[in-house]
């Protein structure tokens, strides 16, 4: 599994963990707007795109698929973009 970061332009594939997950979304960390967030194994991917102003409440579209099947999609604050992204890495986990 991976986690793929894109901010301004920037783009950083690493391996995923929970640590990195938690780091990536903790209340403290800045997030630009348009900033792309993406978990991937294999067909499955969950993505959080940054929408608003940056050091704001943080908010994000969220998508993902198993497949070319559609996941998930729809608004969601930081906390809830981290609780799916928990999820979503627990799952590949199991």
């Amino acid at each position: 599994m991976i986690l793929r970061i894109c901010d301004n332009g920037r783009e950083q594939i690493v391996p995923v963990s929970p640590e990195r997950v938690e780091q990536v979304f903790a209340p403290e960390a800045p997030i630009a707007d348009g900033t792309e967030i993406t978990l991937a194994e294999g067909e499955r991917w969950l993505t959080a795109l940054a929408v608003g102003a940056p050091g704001g409440p943080g908010e994000f579209l969220l998508s993902g698929a198993i497949g070319e099947t559609a996941t998930v999609s729809g608004k969601a604050a930081r906390s809830d973009a981290l609780r799916r992204f928990r999820e979503f890495l627990s799952r590949g986990e199991g």
